[in-house]
């Protein structure tokens, strides 16, 4: 066991380099302890390169999204104004690194179901419950995806074939306490589809690493970031319908970056976990 002042400095150099605060030498503290100085050099290049997405004047209001870390931070006249806990996406549906701008905001969203988890999850069900098993998840299938589709009956669907992937089916979950977008989503329109939004998954906030969603980034208070960014409270912009958009009248700025390094206070780094293994590549 390490003296009490020895365990306390390598408990700062743990909290520096990402680990958990153990002061205990552990393995992972060990292979830090290990890294050569081009192993910094390389990973402090690499983060470099990342913040190049940055603009070189900061814009008056901007959202930044650290990916690795799973924080979202957002700054105002060049303060920092707000800071949250962020779910982002699997090892195997990363969040991607992009910039982009929140131009509106949808009160009351349905969730559209990815057609894999309508093949995976909805369909297996729905093939042997019916109708019992949309409203259980408070799911709806439609005849297309035009504004103008048609509700289904479940029996009118061959659950059977798009369980086997043969065909598809838009399924959609309905506003509510339930549904998966939670009470708002923050559109910041891209090629990838990736958004911001709420989420009734509260347990996930507390997990020391965050990566569980399909992509997109939850917030662990969306309600505070809609009170930010559109300078009201959302209840006060609701008009009780569903698929509610909200315009902004000033886009902002928002990016999605990947940062495993950042300078520490008073001189050295600190290090951040690589969820995802991008520093290696």
């Amino acid at each position: 066991m390490l003296d009490p002042v020895l365990a306390s400095r390598l408990e700062d150099f743990q909290r520096w380099h990402g680990l958990d605060q153990t002061g205990i030498l552990n393995g992972p503290t060990v292979r830090a302890l290990n890294r050569d100085p081009e192993e910094y050099e390389r990973l402090i290049l690499t983060n470099m390169a990342r913040l190049r997405a940055l603009p070189i004047t900061e814009p008056r209001r901007r959202v930044q999204v650290n990916i690795a870390s799973a924080v979202l931070t957002a700054r105002e006249n060049g303060e920092t104004v707000l800071t949250m806990r962020v779910v982002v996406g699997r090892k195997d549906t990363p969040t991607p690194m992009l910039a982009g701008a929140v131009r509106y905001l949808v009160l009351s969203p349905y969730w559209n179901l990815p057609q894999d988890l309508v093949q995976s999850r909805v369909a297996p069900v729905a093939l042997i419950r019916g109708d019992a098993a949309l409203k259980a998840g408070g799911f709806e299938a439609l005849s297309d995806w035009s504004p103008k589709a048609r509700r289904l009956r479940a029996d009118e669907v061959d659950w059977k074939a798009v369980a086997a992937g043969e065909r598809r089916v838009r399924v959609r979950q309905l506003p509510g306490d339930r549904n998966m977008m939670g009470a708002v989503k923050f559109m910041l329109p891209n090629d990838l589809g990736i958004y911001l939004h709420d989420t009734p998954s509260r347990g996930l906030f507390s997990a020391p690493q965050r990566a569980f969603s399909a992509g997109c980034v939850r917030l662990e208070d969306a309600q505070a970031f809609g009170r930010w960014i559109a300078g009201r409270n959302l209840a006060d912009l609701a008009d009780g319908s569903a698929e509610q958009r909200v315009d902004l009248v000033e886009p902002v700025p928002v990016y999605l970056l990947y940062l495993t390094a950042a300078p520490r206070p008073g001189g050295g780094l600190i290090l951040g976990p690589d969820p995802y293994g991008w520093d290696g590549l």
